[in-house]
């Protein structure tokens, strides 16, 4: 039975989340892990404290802590440099893994011979239980094209990879709240195989600092980098990232209110839509438009994921 090596960040989620996250990884059905834990918050003594415990009673918890705040795509890289598994996956401390998470990603990621595979989600949070469920493309040819849109295909928490990818690319690059897509974007260009299983296998948290965050913009503007560099990777089979772009965004104060009301109006639309209740959900849609012309660029990867789920949908028959 071969090592999957877990690795997780915690920062400043709540005491009750991150036990959650914990035990369900831990409570894994398939067993031999390691759990590769890096706290990116010195000053959060009673999230520390929780980790200190969980340490000390299962062994196949690995836990470091940055002296300061150095954030995600650091402490994931410290997480990758202690990983000794066959195998590394992704876990947020704020998710909800299932039992057999681990167990149906391995087989799906060596039944189907690929490098790097994701799993739909439930989105849930504290007032509406599971307000939405993901139904993400599949198969690497329609995940490439979705890059090319201008989107990721696979969700972070849900990446499930075989350790040779996470080697040769080197970690993540400093491609701040998009390092996701940057990865994911050089996996492809390095001829990783990626996809997804149709399997339903995290509960991720969407909580109102999820939609409202102070870096929901830069997170915008960095994808958009990151999109850029895969189209011309695409048109010139050179993939060649500003590992400094980063420094470059400024974002007006007026900037970030009407962008992070532009995040509010698409969360309700997602639930109108969940709801059908088509009404209410052109009226937030018409108000996130207002608000950021960004909204446009949603509406259109939209369109472009429903036409690419319409052809493998077709191409799979």
């Amino acid at each position: 039975m071969q090592k999957i090596s877990v690795i997780m960040s915690t920062y400043n989620e709540r005491p009750e989340w991150v036990r959650e996250s914990i035990e369900s990884i831990l409570q894994q059905s398939y067993k031999n892990i390691e759990f590769v834990i890096v706290s990116d918050s010195p000053e959060n003594t009673e999230v520390n404290n929780i980790l200190s415990t969980y340490s000390t009673i299962d062994n196949r918890i690995k836990l470091f802590f940055n002296s300061r705040n150095e954030g995600l795509v650091y402490s994931l890289n410290k997480a990758l440099s202690y990983c000794t598994g066959t195998y590394i996956a992704r876990m947020d401390a704020d998710d909800i893994s299932h039992k057999d998470r681990l167990y149906k990603q391995l087989k799906y990621l060596n039944d189907n011979n690929l490098d790097l595979i994701g799993s739909n989600v439930n989105l849930f949070n504290e007032t509406d239980g599971v307000f939405f469920i993901t139904n993400k493309l599949i198969s690497h040819k329609y995940l490439k094209k979705m890059l090319a849109a201008g989107t990721i295909g696979i969700v972070h928490p849900t990446f499930f990879a075989r350790r040779k990818v996470f080697d040769t690319l080197n970690g993540y690059k400093m491609c701040l709240h998009a390092e996701d897509q940057e990865f994911l974007g050089r996996a492809i260009a390095n001829n990783f195989k990626v996809g997804n299983t149709s399997e339903i296998l995290l509960d991720c948290r969407y909580h109102p600092n999820s939609v409202t965050k102070s870096n929901a913009i830069y997170t915008y503007k960095m994808a958009s980098y990151s999109t850029q560099v895969f189209r011309n990777y695409l048109k010139t089979g050179q993939y060649i990232f500003d590992d400094s772009y980063y420094r470059k965004i400024s974002v007006s104060e007026k900037e970030l209110v009407r962008f992070n009301k532009k995040q509010i109006r698409m969360s309700e639309a997602r639930k109108n839509i969940n709801n059908k209740a088509i009404f209410p959900f052109f009226i937030n849609i018409a108000k996130a438009t207002y608000y950021s012309t960004s909204t446009i660029d949603n509406i259109r990867i939209n369109l472009k994921l429903k036409q690419y789920r319409t052809l493998e949908r077709i191409s799979n028959k």
